[in-house]
């Protein structure tokens, strides 16, 4: 009998503190979904093993051979196979990889949804990462070929059309699903200067989240004020200048967020950053472009929308940048969390979502 329920598969580790997919899954989806969707997480050979490792793996078993009727499926096949996908119509996956390693195993009558979590293309976010040109092309390979299988495209929100518009089929349906977190609980606040406005970048420190630049911008800036202290919490080279404290990768960002006067978020291209998100619930105050999938915050309380051309400007002489400014928003991000980025609301609007793909199917 086949199944009516959205099977959403995970072929990695659930972990905490983790972007991408990864997070997605353990702060928005895990003991957090609804009747019409059922989780297939069932990874014992990668338990211990890194995301990036993860997706080194795929790569090495990827680059054998990239046609889909000869290359290992290994890891993700076996799991399937247990869970008998036959069984279900609805199949929603995560990225670009689960899927196409996959690909040999679905019948053209199961309908495939495709949610891709990069702010870039995923070949074009690899080869930003370092990986070899060979690679490159062959991830290329893999997302044409994954959204070529897709029926249904799932976004944040329209705006991040643009990311994938390269791919998207034509025969491709658009659906779009507002990431909603569970509740940050027994918050930590660090005891940092009151006489400095401390401000935190988290995350990977590349060109499309502005790191490059914040770091430029931030030098030029501590030349004319010595009160601003800059907090890095991310893996990466260590970063050594006056008034920036580079904690390097930490177990503790919840902590971080808390206790800083403003989180940066400068993205060149954006999707629908999860410590965006985290920092809202958190009742935080954002200095952040706004760019695709991030016009969403564009002009909520709380959040100060910069360009790269203006952020210097903000940070040196506006009023709205001060300690003042937390205390006065933080009751609206928490306001505007629990109405529209919580759980309970994410876990509805992904119910409506699955009914409506299972409704236009039947």
């Amino acid at each position: 009998m086949i199944s009516n329920k959205v099977l959403f598969f995970c072929n990695y580790p659930i972990v905490q503190n983790a972007g991408g997919p990864v997070g997605y899954y353990n702060k928005c989806i895990q003991d957090n979904y609804p009747e019409n969707v059922e989780l297939l997480n069932n990874v014992p050979l990668l338990k211990k093993i890194s995301f990036f490792k993860r997706v080194k793996l795929h790569y090495d078993r990827f680059f054998v051979n990239t046609d889909k009727n000869k290359f290992p499926h290994a890891i993700v096949s076996n799991t399937f196979i247990k869970k008998d996908i036959q069984e279900y119509k609805y199949l929603y996956f995560h990225e670009i990889f689960s899927l196409y390693n996959v690909l040999h195993l679905l019948s053209k009558d199961q309908i495939v949804i495709l949610q891709s979590h990069t702010p870039e293309l995923p070949s074009v976010e690899a080869l930003n990462e370092g990986i070899s040109l060979d690679k490159y092309k062959k991830i290329q390979v893999i997302e044409k070929e994954a959204f070529k299988r897709a029926n249904y495209i799932v976004l944040p929100t329209l705006e991040c059309l643009p990311i994938y518009q390269a791919l998207i089929q034509k025969d491709s349906k658009i659906k779009t699903l507002i990431t909603g977190i569970k509740p940050i609980k027994n918050l930590v606040e660090y005891p940092l200067s009151q006489n400095s406005i401390n401000i935190l970048f988290i995350g990977r420190r590349n060109e499309v989240k502005g790191f490059d630049f914040l770091i430029n911008a931030f030098k030029e800036i501590s030349d004319s004020r010595k009160d601003i202290n800059l907090f890095i919490a991310g893996k990466g080279t260590k970063i050594i200048h006056d008034n920036i404290f580079d904690l390097g990768s930490t177990e503790t960002p919840f902590d971080w967020i808390n206790s800083v006067d403003f989180v940066l978020s400068l993205n060149k291209n954006s999707y629908f950053d999860l410590n965006v998100v985290e920092t809202v619930s958190i009742g935080t105050p954002l200095i952040m472009t706004t760019t695709e999938g991030h016009n969403f915050f564009k002009n909520r309380p709380g959040i100060v929308d910069v360009t790269y051309d203006n952020f210097k400007e903000f940070i040196l002489n506006s009023s709205d940048f001060s300690k003042e400014y937390k205390i006065k928003n933080r009751e609206h991000l928490s306001k505007f969390y629990e109405k529209e980025l919580n759980n309970s609301v994410y876990r509805q609007n992904l119910k409506e979502l699955c009914n409506s793909i299972i409704s236009e199917n039947s």
